[in-house]
């Protein structure tokens, strides 16, 4: 767990000062079981991600193809996976124009058809003859439901590269000792713990047409243990042990109508409690972070104009953990 100190007074503190104390003081009592030392805060430290801008090599649309493949420029070496295409862009007649992204659902369609761009864009993955996951582009738009004038052009790529499995691979502990320029006041940098292992999308399983019944979600689908605990399980690519282990803790899901008066008018409501099963956790923390993480899942799952409140009731001791009101953001695709 990573934490920000802020609000501190540096102008305050003494030049002379060698040290300073901070006072953090905690909800409820620390547990005994759970030894905790000076081993267990390590100052000046920061998550990194294996994420950086690439060049990609540019695709010759034809006629022919739809989709295409993407690749990194080879003056990058072999071992680059595309993580994700940023943007598509092409010139015609001097001018540069875009392809956008299909997910920002800026295509053609609806009453402002007219006003909409002519090609869209979105990836899919797909696992090539050597094992890794190649990056396809595939283009649409009305331009290509013309038959009489498909675009035969050439596409500018901006991407997001990443090492894949390589830096498992190849780094241990401390085994990260160099970092690029541009930093000025950091004097030497040391990698904690091992990288850890890439995370793909499954592929199997008509996996598309399940995470496809989630378009149109309502929080109503949701409260049903058996219903939340698969829903939760489609988007955990790790196929690890312990998160298994952390949803299947769900046992039990209610539910209640809620009402509150905002500005003068009802606001409606839903308090969702969730029963767990403590002893399927590593400990209070790991539960608690298991809650929050429901919690803002259950939010984007209601509707715009309701609120969801979420109760976690941890057994066999029946404690029970409130979470503020959270205004539902609606459906997150």
């Amino acid at each position: 767990m990573f934490v920000d100190l802020l609000g501190l007074d540096i102008q305050a503190i003494p030049a002379s000062a060698t040290s300073l104390d901070v006072e953090v003081v905690l909800e409820r009592p620390y547990p005994d079981d759970m030894r905790f030392t000076a081993e267990n805060v390590r100052l000046y430290c920061t998550p990194v991600i294996n994420l950086f801008t690439v060049g990609a090599d540019p695709v010759f649309v034809t006629q022919h193809e739809t989709e295409y493949r993407v690749r990194a420029r080879a003056e990058h070496g072999s071992l680059i996976d595309i993580y994700s295409v940023d943007g598509v862009e092409y010139f015609e007649r001097g001018k540069r124009h875009e392809y956008v992204p299909f997910a920002a659902f800026r295509h053609r369609g609806g009453m402002l058809r007219h006003d909409m761009p002519e090609r869209y864009y979105h990836t899919r993955m797909r696992r090539g003859p050597s094992g890794r996951f190649d990056t396809w582009l595939v283009l649409g738009g009305h331009a290509w439901e013309q038959t009489d004038s498909l675009p035969t052009e050439t596409l500018t790529l901006a991407v997001t590269g990443t090492n894949g499995m390589l830096p498992r691979k190849a780094l241990r502990e401390a085994g990260i000792t160099r970092m690029r320029g541009g930093f000025t006041n950091i004097g030497a940098v040391r990698n904690l713990t091992a990288p850890t292992l890439p995370v793909y999308p499954p592929t199997g399983d008509r996996y598309q047409w399940r995470v496809l019944s989630h378009l149109a979600p309502s929080y109503l689908s949701l409260l049903d243990a058996e219903i939340l605990r698969g829903s939760l399980a489609l988007y955990d690519w790790t196929d690890g042990e312990l998160n298994a282990r952390r949803i299947n803790a769900i046992t039990d899901v209610r539910h209640r109508p809620l009402t509150k008066l905002v500005k003068g008018g009802l606001m409606r409501g839903v308090e969702i409690t969730v029963t767990l099963d403590s002893n399927r956790f590593a400990g209070e923390g790991d539960l608690d972070l298991f809650g929050s993480m429901l919690n803002r899942f259950l939010g984007l799952y209601a509707t715009v104009n309701l609120y969801t409140k979420l109760v976690i009731v941890a057994m066999p001791t029946g404690r029970r953990i409130e979470w503020s009101e959270t205004k539902g953001e609606g459906a997150p695709f």
